[in-house]
């Protein structure tokens, strides 16, 4: 696994993946400056099997959500710190996003829903707070704990006992791909290729991609791919969402709503309005593969008559057999360990995967913590003092107590690499 000789300078980034993450890393990359000359900092190559409307990210439910997320719940903290700077940082993209036309983005006064007592579950109260907390500092917008009035307006028989309510982005998944991708082919630093699928671990073929690409480093988007390319614990959560064209209603729905907890996730709510489409979802099935289901599936039919339970009013004249309403699933692709924006230590690789059912969530906050793991590998011996998150760095009063590994630097093949030394506590 001997590397080539690493450039002073990492200019020129081959992203692999073009779906939400591949597509936002290469976005934010192109838009970089050199604070010298003014002119793009890097240029960027994205090599796809798959252009952006053929992947998962077309399918995703993408209703903002702040961690630990319902599809892909890590139990690792330290995890759960990032991703919730992430997924602030994404909101608040979006939010401006949401002020434009044409990408599909728009702000959902949304209620999530539980069926416990919030206080009565730690992690819940802990999330709870915080977002009361960002709401309060205006990082988020429209936290409002709901009362038992608004309680009592959700039907009996769901067993709903608390619940607040959120201004959230929620991205019309197709449209905002076909946007996200025309974005990054404006810039003339940036050239996309479809049909080309990279094999293999990233790791002993980073020299020979490198030179193939003719770039300085990588950065891996794959999603499930990350399982072969850097072997990485990845478990499918198969998901699937009914789709009813919006133009059924005279007044397009604008609240969305979510049942977040209950004591069997399969039994969850989740309507959200789109600019073309009002979806219909809740489905989560690991390790399933197989995405040919539709409308004669057990699980889809009972999550249809969930939902219209949940909504019987919103969806009297709805009926899963009607011609125009169709059903869409697709792979959340969630890693065991927890959400990798890290960078392959001694190679010249920066990954960006394994965001469960929280890819459009975390977006733009994974997307530039991966650039500064690429501006972190600058110098001739790559030799890395501090390995921490850039996170940490970025924000140090949020992870002042945390306790992190010690490194230190070993000799392979002629060049100076990170050593992790565990820290046991």
């Amino acid at each position: 696994m001997a590397e080539q000789p690493r450039p002073s300078r990492v200019e020129k980034v081959l992203v692999i993946g073009a779906g939400v993450s591949g597509l936002t890393t290469a976005l934010e990359l192109a838009r970089v400056k050199d604070p010298a000359s003014g002119k793009p900092r890097y240029t960027v190559q994205v090599v796809a099997e798959r252009p952006a409307d053929k992947t998962v990210s077309v399918i995703a439910g993408a209703l903002w959500e702040f961690p630990p997320a319902v599809c892909g719940q890590h139990g690792n903290q330290l995890s759960i710190m990032r991703s919730k700077r992430w997924s602030v940082e994404s909101y608040k993209e979006f939010q401006k996003l949401a002020q434009e036309r044409g990408n599909g983005v728009h702000m959902a006064p949304t209620n999530f829903y539980f069926g416990i007592k919030i206080e009565d579950d730690w992690l819940e109260h802990t999330k709870m707070r915080e977002l009361k907390k960002l709401s309060e500092d205006e990082e988020i917008q429209g936290f409002r704990r709901m009362t038992e009035e608004d309680l009592k307006k959700v039907p009996a028989s769901f067993g709903v006992k608390d619940g607040y309510q959120l201004l959230v982005p929620a991205v019309d998944t197709p449209i905002y791909t076909r946007w996200l991708r025309d974005q990054v082919k404006k810039h003339s630093n940036v050239t996309i290729t479809y049909g080309k699928r990279i094999t293999d671990r990233l790791v002993p073929q980073s020299a020979k991609i490198r030179a193939d690409w003719g770039v300085d480093a990588i950065v891996n988007c794959t999603g499930m791919g990350a399982a072969e390319l850097a072997g990485a614990s990845m478990v499918p959560l198969r998901g699937a969402l009914v789709r009813v064209p919006v133009s059924r209603w005279p007044n397009r729905p604008k609240t969305a709503y979510a049942i977040s907890k209950t004591a069997h996730q399969q039994d969850m709510v989740f309507i959200v309005p789109r600019e073309t489409h009002l979806i219909l979802g809740g489905l989560v099935e690991p390790s399933e593969y197989d995405t040919h289901i539709g409308k004669e599936y057990p699980p889809i039919q009972e999550m249809f008559a969930r939902n219209k339970r949940f909504a019987p009013e919103l969806l009297k004249d709805v009926n899963l057999d009607d011609d125009d309403v169709d059903v869409i699933a697709g792979l959340r692709p969630y890693r065991v360990e927890n959400v990798c924006v890290e960078k392959e230590y001694g190679f010249n690789i920066v990954h960006n995967y394994g965001h469960g059912g929280s890819g459009f969530s975390l977006s733009y906050g994974c997307a530039r913590e991966a650039i500064g793991l690429l501006e972190s590998m600058e110098g001739p011996s790559f030799r890395v003092v501090d390995l921490r998150p850039a996170a940490v760095h970025q924000h140090p009063d949020t992870y002042a107590e945390l306790q992190t590994p010690d490194f230190t630097t070993a000799q392979l093949d002629g060049h100076e690499v990170a050593v992790e030394q565990p820290v046991y506590h």
